[in-house]
């Protein structure tokens, strides 16, 4: 019995145990949850949050380029871009493998990309829609697809050179899109994004891309006549196997430049294929010496200071002159010539002669006047200043060579911005590119008085219309005026080598012109001479313009002038030209446009989507190819003319 009292009843011990550690466990899992809801709570909803959204800077479209009427030249679309996150990718081997093949890369460069400690890593940026369908339905683990910007230009080469590019973030490297970077480039938002177990995004809240879209800039350039000149250009070229070749139409009125082309033609989808050399923009930085085209302007300094008067001689000493141990030389052997006939036939020693009467002083004042050894001011990057050394450095020979366009060197919008106050009855304005927005620019001012300027433009007019060395200018029915210009390019090992640059400057109507082109081909092989190669440039362009209703031109005829309106369709008075009715647009049929006129032959042209090739001169069709009744889009068309009887 004692026994058994002194055994005790650890039931009760136990359940008291039992019981202290059910409350400590009960009071560390609310002390846990205090700590986790009430202490760490804010942080651990927010970590929890950013597990499915995280907030993204987003960039809006890029603003587009247009034309003056609105045609698109550059716009922003989307593409699909490739990436990857290593860390979700177990065999990069087998992932290489599988994806090299879809973006045609190399199998061990894209493994060492996989293998990469980086969280993110671009494989592939702005890709076609095939090769983003192909690694979409590959579905490899650590590689996603997402859509970003990329730039286009939907004119192709037109006016490649000049529009620039934008590199693979859209962010402007060359031309307009450089220019005006800060007006183009979309605002950047930040905005919430939400997104999967897996890290991709799926949607954003709040996004409208209206706010964000940057501005639009609209040129002065016309579409259609840039294509026109273009193809004038490249035909040149190619013809007189040229460096290459630039052109310049303008209207003269306004100084807005209506086509800046290029060849060979650089086409700004494909800018990463192409040299530096294709998309240079040569009008604006190339530098190259005026040559002949120089001297309409000399003598426009001369008949202003009263220095000479169109009919005054000058003995140009049969084509050649010796001084200061330097001899001088013409392309004939002219004996005496007026100060007209040294612009039209292109007298280097003439013009010499001219110089020297004039001066240094007085001359380097108005070729300053000009805008001669300084940029235009058009908003383009890197425009070049030309060289025009001061007065002081000048001697005798340098302004006798100088007066014929040696020893000075000018870009191609120099020489258009003083040819344009020639043309323009001696007020210089402003070239003019960019409509929208507006850029500052210098104000008009009085370089020659009204009577020196139209003296001159006849000059001019002389050079195209008179057997002067710019006859492969005219058009039939149209008053052109114009100056050749073939200046010997400089070797490299000193003096003048053996290559040239042919130029042409020809404005129409030849006096108060309307338009004016400016051409250049360098180093052309098989002929030099501008009126030559550069010249015919300006024909085919006045012809086709003369077709297109919508530039205003002026026409001679036996009894009157015929005006061609931009705004309507009719021309007033009506030409004595037999001319033939022309059926109606019909599907794919060629219509007969044997005896219509250009005009008529073009405006149905168009209507047919196509831009004939011009044969001859005149305005009357006399024949054409395919013939009528045939298949109208299966060939290019071609039209002879015939001058307006």
């Amino acid at each position: 019995m004692a026994q058994r009292r002194k055994q005790r009843d650890w039931t009760k011990v136990r359940i008291v145990l039992v019981g202290i550690v059910f409350f400590l466990a009960l009071g560390a899992l609310w002390a846990r949850a205090f700590w986790v809801q009430i202490y760490k709570g804010p942080a651990l909803a927010a970590q929890a949050r950013d597990q499915y959204w995280t907030e993204q800077t987003v960039r809006g479209l890029r603003g587009e380029i247009v034309d003056r009427e609105g045609r698109l030249l550059a716009q922003s679309v989307a593409a699909q871009s490739v990436f990857a996150r290593p860390q979700k990718i177990a065999k990069p081997k087998e992932v290489a493998a599988h994806l090299a093949p879809i973006l045609r890369v190399d199998t061990a460069k894209l493994e060492r990309s996989l293998r990469s400690t980086s969280s993110f890593v671009w494989l592939a940026r702005k890709i076609g829609d095939p090769m983003a369908k192909a690694v979409a339905e590959a579905q490899l683990p650590g590689i996603f697809l997402t859509e970003e910007q990329d730039r286009y230009y939907p004119q192709g080469h037109l006016a490649g050179q000049m529009l620039g590019f934008t590199g693979v973030d859209n962010n402007g490297l060359e031309g307009v899109e450089k220019t005006f970077e800060d007006r183009l480039k979309g605002r950047s938002l930040k905005i919430r994004m939400q997104r999967d177990a897996t890290g991709r995004l799926l949607d954003g809240q709040g996004l409208d891309p209206a706010l964000a879209k940057g501005q639009d800039v609209r040129l002065t350039l016309d579409t259609w006549l840039q294509g026109v000149v273009e193809e004038s250009l490249s035909k040149v070229v190619k013809k007189y196997e040229g460096r290459y070749g630039t052109s310049l139409a303008i209207h003269v009125p306004t100084g807005e430049i209506l086509a800046w082309a290029q060849y060979p033609f650089f086409n700004p989808n494909e800018f990463q294929g192409s040299r530096a050399a294709v998309w240079r923009n040569r009008p604006a930085l190339d530098v190259f010496e005026p040559g002949s085209t120089i001297k309409p302007l000399l003598v426009a300094a001369a008949l202003e200071e009263g220095v000479c008067a169109p009919a005054d001689t000058f003995s140009c000493e049969n084509g050649r002159w010796r001084r200061w141990g330097h001899t001088f030389k013409d392309t004939h052997a002219y004996k005496e010539l007026t100060v007209s006939e040294i612009v039209k036939y292109s007298s280097n020693i003439g013009a010499a002669k001219i110089g020297l009467d004039l001066g240094v002083a007085r001359y380097y004042r108005y070729l300053r006047r000009l805008g001669f050894g300084e940029p235009t001011g058009l908003p383009l990057p890197g425009e070049g200043s030309g060289i025009l050394p001061e007065p002081g450095k000048w001697r005798q020979v340098r302004l006798a060579t100088s007066s014929f366009g040696q020893g000075i060197g000018v870009t191609m919008l120099q020489l258009a911005q003083a040819y344009l106050c020639l043309a323009n009855d001696g007020v210089r304005i402003p070239l003019r590119l960019v409509h929208s927005p507006e850029t500052s620019s210098t104000a008009s001012r009085q370089v020659f008085s009204r009577s020196t300027a139209r003296t001159v433009q006849e000059m001019m007019r002389q050079v195209v219309e008179s057997n002067g060395t710019g006859t492969r200018a005219r058009v039939s029915g149209l008053t052109v005026g114009g100056k050749t210009g073939t200046s010997q390019k400089a070797s490299p090992q000193g003096g003048y080598g053996n290559t040239y640059v042919a130029a042409f400057v020809g404005f129409f109507p030849a006096i108060s012109p309307e338009y004016m082109i400016v051409t250049l081909v360098d180093e052309p092989r098989r002929n030099h001479y501008g009126g030559v190669v550069a010249a015919p440039v300006v024909r085919e362009v006045a012809q086709k313009m003369a077709a297109a209703p919508h530039f205003a031109l002026q026409f001679k005829t036996n009894t009157s002038t015929e005006t061609v309106s931009h705004k309507s369709t009719t021309i007033r008075p009506k030409r004595h030209v037999a001319k033939k009715a022309v059926p109606p647009v019909q599907q794919g049929v060629m219509p007969d446009l044997t005896g219509a006129s250009l005009r008529r032959a073009m405006e149905l042209a168009h209507a047919y989507g196509q831009m004939p090739v011009l044969k001859g001169q005149g305005q009357v069709v006399v024949k054409q190819y395919p013939a009528a009744g045939r298949q109208a889009n299966t060939k290019r068309w071609t039209l002879w003319l015939k001058p307006a009887s």
